[in-house]
């Protein structure tokens, strides 16, 4: 089988996000070697630049596995192996049965349950990196970035000590079968939260059903969760389903945006997880299920239950454990560890290479997001995108922004100044207009781009500039 056979069947089997983050010109530099085995060590791709590293044709790993390559002597020690053995990256020096030497940076890549999928393999020559760390530091921040590309962006990304004892409840309610409720606004991680949670119970080799309660139009929901019986629907659907609760039986179900749950829905949930068995729409046949039952909202269910649109006994079903994962603006030091990640997906994703400013950074941290982490990683990729520069600077972050200054209330941008009580209006507004021609000079640096943002001639803005005595 040729190499294209083999890694288009490994392809295949990959999602689509995995997928396209594969697919993308990073496997195929010449700098680097690339090797990517399985989960069992049998090589799935190799790269121009592997062959031309090790001095071995393609032909001599593909269809083998790196206990067969090691056995036959092709390298004196697998660093595939040692990752498969421990779970966990390393580098090691290699010499291959033609006397090239080179050095390896093996790691893990798992999937969402934690389970070993993948092992990435970077090669690079001994003499491109003796006395030099900051080759090594290079290498493995490149294996980072390939990591994050390949295994996708589902994945907590935190600092904060409000997200770690998030991480942490997490974690220590997975152990045991309760009913967890994990609310918050949306765009905050609600669904990464309950993936932790499924990844360390001990359902996490079992299935993990997601349901959105809000994506679903009504009259399809109940099939979703029930399933239906042969013959109870026409056409396509005539053979008969599983729903969600037969099908996370033995794993997990996330009911996501539970508040949009109908009421004739929330009593049949109720009798579910009273009876701990479904029925099939059009059945009569009771159905045992088991399984553990995470839910989100955005939503205030209390409000919901005053109302009279939630059920009451359902919602103290539902919240033995309630999981509050706070806004972004209530975790702001987080910020510079999203933009950084998101720049390396992206960088990844559209092939190119991006950093940031300081003063852009600065701005983003300052900025509060309605649509927390979501809006946070759109607005980096718009930076990605629009920014024609190596390096993101301020009025690229407040271009994708969409605004300049907003009230403080909403993300304390205004500039500030002193006020006292021996001013006069007019002194408190030149003040202030003093100090906003300050803040945009920053960001738009000639009279034309400034006069276009402030909507207000160019001679105008000429005039003032004098007045306050404010240069470029």
């Amino acid at each position: 089988m040729d190499s294209k056979a083999v890694f288009r069947e490994f392809i295949d089997g990959l999602s689509p996000d995995n997928r396209s983050s594969l697919l993308n010109k990073v496997l195929y530099n010449d700098l680097i070697g690339i090797n990517i085995t399985d989960g069992k060590g049998y090589v799935v791709f190799l790269n121009d630049a592997h062959t031309r590293i090790t001095g071995h044709p393609k032909e001599m790993y593909l269809g083998k596995t790196m206990y067969e390559i090691e056995k036959e002597g092709a390298v004196s020690e697998s660093a595939t192996i040692k990752v498969l053995d421990t779970g966990k990256p390393v580098m090691i020096n290699q010499v291959t049965s033609y006397g090239k030497s080179f050095s390896v940076c093996a790691m893990p890549i798992h999937d969402a349950q934690d389970r070993l999928i993948m092992v990435l393999n970077l090669l690079t020559d001994v003499t491109e990196i003796v006395n030099s760390q900051k080759k090594v530091s290079e290498l493995e921040e490149y294996a980072n970035i390939l990591k994050q590309a390949i295994a996708g962006d589902s994945r907590l990304i935190y600092q904060s000590q409000a997200m770690k004892r998030i991480v942490d409840t997490a974690k220590r309610v997975a152990e045991t079968d309760v009913s967890v409720m994990v609310s918050g606004p949306s765009g905050v991680g609600k669904e990464l939260v309950a993936d932790i949670i499924q990844a360390n119970s001990h359902r996490r080799d079992k299935p993990f059903v997601k349901v959105n309660c809000a994506s679903v139009p009504e009259q399809l929901l109940e099939s979703e969760l029930f399933g239906y019986e042969p013959g109870f629907f026409q056409g396509e659907g005539s053979k008969g389903k599983k729903g969600a609760f037969e099908s996370a039986s033995g794993g997990t179900l996330l009911l996501d945006d539970i508040g949009e749950l109908p009421i004739m829905l929330q009593s049949k949930l109720l009798r579910v997880i009273l009876d701990r068995s479904v029925t099939r729409l059009g059945g009569s046949k009771r159905i045992g299920v088991d399984f553990r039952l995470i839910t989100a909202t955005n939503t205030d269910l209390k409000e919901k239950v005053h109302n009279r649109e939630f059920r009451e006994d359902l919602y103290y079903r539902l919240n033995v454990i309630e999981i509050k994962v706070p806004p972004l603006e209530k975790r702001k030091e987080d910020i510079p560890l999203l933009v950084d990640h998101f720049i390396r997906l992206f960088n990844v994703k559209y092939d190119i290479s991006k950093r940031i400013d300081a003063d852009a950074m600065s701005f983003l941290c300052r900025y509060n997001y309605p649509g927390n982490v979501r809006e946070l990683r759109n607005v980096v990729e718009r930076m990605m995108i629009q920014s024609s520069g190596r390096y993101i600077s301020v009025k690229d972050a407040y271009d994708s922004v969409g605004r300049a200054f907003m009230p403080e209330t909403e993300g304390t941008l205004l500039p500030y100044i002193n006020i006292n009580e021996d001013m006069s209006l007019k002194q408190i507004m030149e003040n202030h207009e003093k100090a906003v021609l300050q803040e945009y000079i920053k960001i738009y640096k000639n009279g034309t781009e400034l006069s276009k943002h402030l909507k207000t001639d160019q001679s105008t803005i000429s005039r003032k500039l004098s007045k306050y005595g404010i240069k470029y």
